[in-house]
């Protein structure tokens, strides 16, 4: 939802989230500790000193607390009027759009900066990083994997920089697929400038990202922080190519710290870019050289991809994902069952319990889900919402 189409008060609220990322020195895991001990931002902005010094890791604030409060609330309304020169909506952890995959981390960005739009379906999201330098076998087979991955269905995740993420985009839009990219700084010094354009395609077909306030420039520190919002939205992280200093083997490390699961395309043992990621290997990182090397480490999802595949045309413009108008119609009943679905399986049980449902209407609506191709039903009373 664009911010001019919200209410004065979803603006308001709105505000004391922008204002919560704009603090100054807190960064998101003692937003974390705010959001834990109190009930909204609001509550946290009318806090006393004495309340903040109660929390251990906003002790060393509590002195200077008003003042920041007061320097952030101000800074908010100016980043709202931000938000409408930049065309952005901003995503919020109260908003039911926020990505669920992000919203489990244990430090989530509090709001998040978005030209385009994040679906539900973008939750099967495989990303895929590597050098700023790559050789031409590396953009190739970037672009390979994006281009097959998307076809199926997947979500191609990746940092819109020079290089490999900038391969991965366009085998992502070459397939029709959806695609997402995560900025390293703020909306109004875009970087690199030389993917701006790619950023306007990348916002058609999927969503551009950034945690940070829109004038924030990238510095050396704010890519880490970037990297797990990349591994922090994908099932898994793909690396192709990266020596042993690079900023993809920390984005590859955050997955793992995550529980996502991280592969690695093996290149030349005389290539600089190949040490990184044989190093990943030896670590015990999945050797790929295929979709299907990835597929099986996703066997709930590998008969549904496989088939998606079979049936996707060779890359023209409009190949992988259904568009949003060849969507059958569905009933309140079947909508509201297909809300509770995931791409993981869930068995019937659970989804009567997460629909509060009659198991009756449950099983009414999930064969009518089925047969109009929504949902897989799997064995063992299983369903996976499909992609």
């Amino acid at each position: 939802m664009e911010e001019e189409e919200r209410t004065p008060e979803d603006l308001h609220q709105k505000r004391y989230w922008i204002a919560l990322n704009l603090l100054p020195e807190l960064g998101p895991r003692r937003v974390q500790a705010l959001l834990r001990s109190f009930e909204s931002p609001r509550e946290i902005f009318e806090a006393p000193p004495e309340r903040i010094a109660e929390i251990p890791e906003l002790k060393r604030f509590a002195s200077r607390w008003p003042r920041m409060c007061r320097e952030a609330l101000h800074e908010a309304e100016a980043e709202l009027s931000r938000l409408k020169e930049h065309k952005l909506s901003a995503l919020t952890l109260a908003d039911p759009d926020y990505p669920k995959p992000l919203r489990a981390l244990d430090d989530p960005p509090p709001v998040l900066y978005v030209r385009g739009t994040y679906e539900s379906r973008d939750e099967l999201a495989i990303a895929i990083v590597g050098t700023r330098r790559p050789s031409s076998y590396g953009r190739r087979v970037a672009e390979r994997l994006a281009r097959e991955l998307g076809a199926m269905g997947f979500t191609i995740v990746s940092g819109l920089a020079r290089g490999i993420d900038t391969a991965a985009h366009r085998g992502a839009l070459k397939a029709g697929a959806r695609t997402i990219a995560v900025l390293g700084g703020g909306f109004a010094h875009f970087y690199p400038q030389e993917n701006r354009r790619l950023g306007d395609e990348i916002a058609g077909s999927g969503a551009v990202l950034s945690e940070f306030p829109v004038e924030l420039p990238p510095d050396r520190w704010t890519f880490p922080r970037r990297n797990r919002v990349i591994s922090g939205l994908s099932r898994g992280t793909i690396v192709v190519e990266a020596p042993e200093r690079s900023g993809a083997l920390i984005t590859a490390r955050l997955a793992l710290e995550q529980g996502r699961e991280v592969f690695a395309v093996p290149g030349p043992i005389t290539q600089e870019t190949s040490a990184g990621v044989h190093k990943l290997i030896q670590q015990g990182a999945k050797l790929i050289t295929d979709v299907d090397d990835v597929l099986e480490e996703f066997a709930d999802l590998k008969r549904t991809l496989s088939a998606r595949r079979g049936a996707a045309a060779p890359a023209p413009a409009m190949a992988g994902r259904p568009q949003p108008q060849s969507q059958p119609q569905l009933s309140p009943l079947e909508q509201g069952v297909l809300n509770a679905l995931e791409f993981d399986p869930l068995h019937f049980n659970d989804v009567v319990e997460r629909t509060r449902l009659s198991p009756s209407e449950v099983s009414l609506a999930l064969l009518q889900l089925v047969m109009k191709g929504l949902v897989e039903e799997l064995e063992g009373k299983r369903y996976a919402k499909l992609p």
